[in-house]
């Protein structure tokens, strides 16, 4: 990793139907600020939501609902971080 990279940590799966807490998110990316500079940390799904057109293994609602808890325990884990 140089100075310059940015890592990008998956905190949510796609193909798990399960809807991530954002607590979880939260704990997640905390986890990955361990080994990861925070200015160089980045959130995402684990693969991707639609990697195939044809999949619909994952609906639009629980997808953006991934998404969203995804944003809130981002923004979680980052206020406990800038506090801590």
């Amino acid at each position: 990793m140089k100075p310059d990279h940015r890592i990008f940590v998956g905190v949510v799966s796609p193909i798990n139907p399960r809807i991530d807490s954002a607590e979880e998110v939260r704990d997640r990316v905390i986890e990955a600020a361990k080994y990861i500079p925070v200015e160089q940390l980045g959130t995402t799904d684990d693969c991707g939501f639609a990697p195939f057109s044809d999949d619909t293994s994952t609906s639009r609602d629980t997808a953006f609902a991934k998404i969203k808890a995804r944003v809130e325990g981002t923004a979680m884990a980052a206020d406990l971080i800038a506090g801590g």
